[in-house]
């Protein structure tokens, strides 16, 4: 064999293959603001970890030298590092047949899906691609069905998250909803079922990317996608935030973070946020700083559903994922759409490992008209149904209302939590106080001299029957706590929590986590 002519010709295909689709088609990727699929490859992961799968692949049945070709067959394939750690890494290339799918490209995700199943590792999908390759090359049979169930039998096992770097349709945007962790990147992102020209053709409805499905539709309306970043670099900041949460599969724990924050800081701040008035609104989120490491949480969904607040955060440098109401939306209240939210991240967190607090303060389920037609009364029990399997630790703290399922939803109190407490601020019932009384003390009230005074003085009498010393005194929660005594309590309850889970890691769920 002449090695060097055969050498020459490997350097050729692979800069060839290095060249992707061309410079025209590079320099316009890089005039819409976007990066090449290699370039985004480079920028997240640690530098000179990347070993790639399939650099010379192309058309399906041709060889990488012939006149038909497709570098890399529009998706860049490999193993990298992010802070050390491996993850397989997915990249669609829209310089290349505007990364759509063809059978080489189908063969490459199913090779990398399979291996990170193998290795355990993380996955990460870049979608930059508009779907199936249908005029250029035939995928008439192509199993689309095992694509996405090799994926879904990932879920759970390993953190599977998807960034759409572009106009995501077809099998990106099929693919990247099966992750757990979605970001899309303002003003660039599309993440639909078919592109403007396909719903065009369908309905005659003429509609741009942004406004058919954005980052602002998915982010803050549907809740299919998780996060907006305002770039690429902030996408893959959060990617690697994210991670560092995680630990690369189930059979691991979660990974510990040095911490200079005392585990038995008091904050006096903690007694003067909940108002004494408890129709009064204030924001949960500094309840949150008061009592995590550093004052520091990396929210889920921080656009989606408001009213609940679902979040990832380290105590004595573990990470714990919270999930609290935020009664300066909707009062708290639990919604359809806060419910899919809190289920999804409860199955996220118990599937890693990673131990949950509820902070509550729920006046109930969301009711009146639009409620009942938006399936609110099955999707709130979805929190509840889900709490039901944890096997992670959990410990709920009511701050002040826990009303009606929607209040036992957080954290279900009363089942088998770590820990259960209340500050002085909580009440509990089954009703408000003010709607307990209108519902069962309406005639009583009609048919008295001065209507609004026995009003108030049953609502007092109501409200005192389910403070948190009764609740205390009859044993339905653990105990009544300073609310300073928060952050060291709870970091306490979690080191037992720990101790029983040291010989148990592994798989433990009873289905994937649900997209």
């Amino acid at each position: 064999m002449d090695w060097k002519k055969e050498l020459d010709r490997l350097q050729r295909l692979r800069a060839r293959a290095l060249g992707m689709g061309g410079p025209e088609r590079v320099e316009r990727q890089h005039k819409l603001r976007k990066l090449t699929a290699r370039e985004r490859i480079d920028r997240l992961i640690d530098p000179g970890t990347f070993v790639e799968y399939g650099m010379l692949a192309t058309f399906f049945g041709q060889s990488p030298e012939a006149d038909k070709y497709a570098a890399a067959d529009a998706v860049v394939t490999g193993f990298g590092k992010i802070d050390g750690r491996p993850c397989c890494i997915i990249a669609e290339d829209f310089t290349v047949q505007g990364g759509s799918l063809g059978m080489t490209h189908f063969q490459k995700k199913m090779r990398m899906l399979a291996r990170a199943g193998q290795e355990k590792t993380p996955v990460i999908l870049l979608l930059d691609g508009g779907g199936a390759r249908a005029e250029q090359e035939t995928v008439e049979g192509m199993p689309f069905a095992p694509h996405h169930a090799r994926l879904a039998r990932l879920s759970g096992l390993v953190p599977i998250i998807s960034c759409a770097l572009g106009p995501c349709a077809g099998d990106s945007s099929l693919l990247g909803s099966l992750s757990e962790f979605i970001i899309m990147v303002e003003g660039i992102s599309m993440f639909g079922i078919a592109g403007p020209p396909v719903v065009e053709s369908a309905t005659s409805e003429k509609i741009s990317k942004e406004e058919l499905a954005g980052s602002k539709v998915h982010c803050y309306e549907t809740g299919v996608a998780d996060n907006e970043a305002t770039s690429e670099e902030h996408c893959f900041q959060m990617v690697r935030e994210y991670l560092s949460f995680f630990p690369s599969n189930c059979w691991e724990k979660p990974p510990w973070k040095k911490t200079s924050d005392d585990p038995n800081r008091r904050d006096e701040e903690l007694i003067s946020i909940v108002p004494e008035n408890y129709l009064a609104p204030y924001d949960m989120k500094e309840v949150i700083r008061h009592i995590v490491d550093e004052a520091y949480s990396f929210e889920i969904r921080p656009f989606f559903a408001q009213n609940v607040i679902t979040c990832l955060a380290r105590m004595d440098g573990h990470p714990v994922g919270i999930i609290a109401n935020q009664p300066k939306v909707l009062a708290g209240a639990l919604t359809a759409k806060a419910a899919h939210k809190a289920r999804h991240f409860i199955e996220i967190c118990d599937s890693f490992h990673i131990p949950l607090i509820f902070l509550a303060d729920c006046p109930g389920v969301m009711p009146g008209y639009a409620a009942e037609r938006e399936g609110t009364l099955r999707l709130g029990l979805s929190v509840a149904y889900a709490s039901a399997f944890v096997q992670v630790p959990t410990i709920t703290v009511v701050l002040r209302k826990a009303f009606g399922f929607g209040g036992t939803s957080m954290g279900a109190i009363g089942s088998d939590q770590a820990l259960v407490v209340a500050w002085p601020s909580a009440n509990f019932a089954s009703l408000p106080a003010r709607g307990g009384v209108a519902a069962s003390r309406a005639r009583e009230i009609a048919k008295s001299d001065d209507p609004e005074k026995i009003r108030q003085e049953l609502i007092r009498a109501h409200e005192e029957k389910e403070g948190p010393f009764l609740a205390a005194g009859s044993f339905r929660i653990d105990d009544v706590i300073d609310p300073r005594e928060t952050r060291p309590l709870i970091i306490k309850i979690l080191e037992l929590g720990r101790r029983r889970r040291m010989g148990a890691l592994g798989p433990r769920y009873k289905y994937g986590i649900m997209p």
